[in-house]
């Protein structure tokens, strides 16, 4: 992961918040953070090219959809809607995530911290409602 300090940024905020960082390659970071009722939620933090530019991008695991073939595809759409940051996705993997981004030179403390706490607390909420755990 390319440092504009993002990266330290992102390990001093795992720690404040009682998580876990590990860097896991050198453009992506895992964090585990601690939610409400000793549940936890990964989110994997990365950077990467696209078509409009360098992209901060954090993903969070809700489930795999083979799993639990009862998703309300509809609510998820609408909850897009509802969402600062974060939009709920399909990997090619089979995995219903949830992801934000934003230009990596546009990226500051302020947003990152908004995106992964909203990233952090929604697929939690939504891995509970869909499967009942707390897996990723």
């Amino acid at each position: 992961m390319e440092d504009k300090n993002v990266k330290s940024y992102l390990e001093a905020l795992a720690q404040e918040l009682n998580g876990n960082f590990t860097e896991y390659s050198d453009d992506t970071v895992i964090m585990t953070l601690p939610l409400d009722e000793g549940r936890f939620q990964s989110i994997r933090g990365l950077i990467t090219e696209k078509e409009s530019g360098l992209m901060l991008i954090f993903t969070s695991t809700i489930c795999r959809l083979h799993e639990f073939p009862n998703v309300d595809f509809k609510r998820m759409l609408e909850m897009n809607y509802e969402l600062g940051y974060s939009k709920i996705t399909i990997t090619d993997e089979d995995y219903l995530e949830l992801m934000t981004s934003i230009r990596y030179d546009l990226a500051n403390a302020e947003e990152i911290r908004y995106m992964i706490n909203e990233i952090a607390q929604t697929a939690d909420k939504l891995e509970f409602e869909i499967t009942g755990q707390d897996v990723h």
